[in-house]
């Protein structure tokens, strides 16, 4: 869809931050002022989370006792990502329906209706957003991507590492009057334990980091169509207490520590757009006006 994506030029001014942001929990949007209350409830259907991420083997994203064989692991693969992709429509949904001034349409009818419009696992059309708009009778259409599950993709954690080293390598060359000694004590603890976390899919300390990145759109259908809002959400470390949630036994497994970072990323989506999402007004070309917005975390899409 034409509005899948939108990035930000400030990239090199805010660039450092979300690798900050990104190591504490997450990111969310920030900017923009929030529309003024809807004075009714706006109705919201919550369309298809595609999982895009470059997965390339089931045990990138489930434990297994044993690594099943090459056949089987591209059967459970797709397995998975289906899997993935109703659990994330099923958790934005929810999410959604939690806040107070909208209406959404449930889970079930949604997915039944799905069916009929588009394959399982593919994006839906223009004219795919607004039939799904009108057989729900929705004020507001909501897709999403899955950037990333699992890893960062190396051009994001590279960059994010570098930023970090660098910034903590000049304060400590500056305190110590760039004493090489203290430099390569920095340099090698760094280089030891700030890779997993940046690249993700580890434990350091006891703490889990799997990255999981997700991007939303909002496109508006009734008084005047068109996209109206976009919001970004980067979820690294898993928090022990989503973690707790779950049963000891299953706390290590990769699946589990993801599905408590995907959850907790559509937590702050809905979060935010409980804030700024309302229907817009339309403007002089007959388009709805866009709800300002920033996301850190969609600033590493130029890197692709």
């Amino acid at each position: 869809m034409a509005w899948e994506r939108r990035n930000s030029s400030k990239i090199l001014l805010f660039i450092g931050k979300l690798t900050l942001c990104g190591i504490l929990g997450g990111c969310s949007t920030l900017g923009g002022q929030p529309p003024a209350t809807p004075s009714a409830l706006v109705k919201i259907v919550v369309g298809p989370v595609i999982l895009e991420a470059p997965i390339t083997s089931s045990t990138q994203i489930h434990s297994f006792e044993e690594a099943p064989s090459p056949e089987m692991d591209s059967v459970l693969l797709a397995q998975f990502k289906e899997e993935i992709q109703i659990q994330a429509q099923r958790f934005l949904t929810e999410h959604f329906a939690r806040k107070s001034g909208f209406s959404v349409v449930p889970f079930d009818e949604t997915r039944r209706i799905l069916t009929e419009l588009a394959p399982p696992g593919t994006l839906l059309t223009d004219e795919q957003v607004r039939m799904l708009g009108d057989q729900t009778g929705a004020d507001i259409v909501v897709t999403g991507l899955i950037h990333d599950y699992g890893k960062v993709r190396w051009q994001y954690w590279v960059t994010g590492w570098f930023l970090h080293m660098s910034a903590w390598t000049t304060a400590i060359g500056v305190a110590t009057a760039w004493n090489p000694a203290a430099i390569g004590a920095f340099l090698a603890v760094d280089a030891t334990t700030d890779f997993p976390i940046w690249y993700g899919g580890a434990e350091v300390f006891g703490w889990a980091f799997r990255p999981v990145r997700v991007h939303v759109d909002a496109i508006q259908l009734k008084k005047c169509v068109g996209p109206i809002w976009t919001d970004d959400a980067l979820r690294v470390r898993v928090p022990g207490k989503d973690l707790a949630e779950y049963p000891p036994e299953q706390q290590k497994q990769k699946e589990v520590q993801l599905e408590a970072n995907l959850n907790r990323a559509m937590a702050d989506i809905a979060e935010t757009a409980g804030e700024k999402l309302a229907i817009q007004a339309c403007t002089e070309e007959g388009k709805p006006e866009e709800i300002g917005s920033f996301s850190f975390s969609s600033l590493f899409d130029i890197l692709l």
